[in-house]
């Protein structure tokens, strides 16, 4: 069981990893300061419009802390839309 985890994990890393750009993301608990390495939930939505009227596409990812349980959010991406 613990092989087939093993393999599991590191499949799911490498996608993770292809789909932002060969590097990995990251999150620091803001709490305990741990690294937390994927989050739990991504999800888009639209920011609010700059002086320009543009508007920003975010990318947020709701993590969990392993460590203090921690739950808070982080921006994983920002486009101009």
């Amino acid at each position: 069981m613990r092989n087939v985890w093993k393999v599991f994990y590191s499949i799911s890393l490498k996608a993770w990893e292809r789909y932002y750009g060969g590097k990995t993301c990251m999150a620091k608990c803001p709490k305990c300061g741990t690294e937390v390495a994927q989050p739990k939930k991504t999800w888009k939505m639209a920011g609010r419009p700059d002086k320009a009227g543009k508007r920003m596409q975010l990318e947020i990812g709701l993590y969990e802390c392993p460590k203090c349980g921690n739950v808070f959010r982080e921006v994983l991406n920002k486009q101009k839309i």
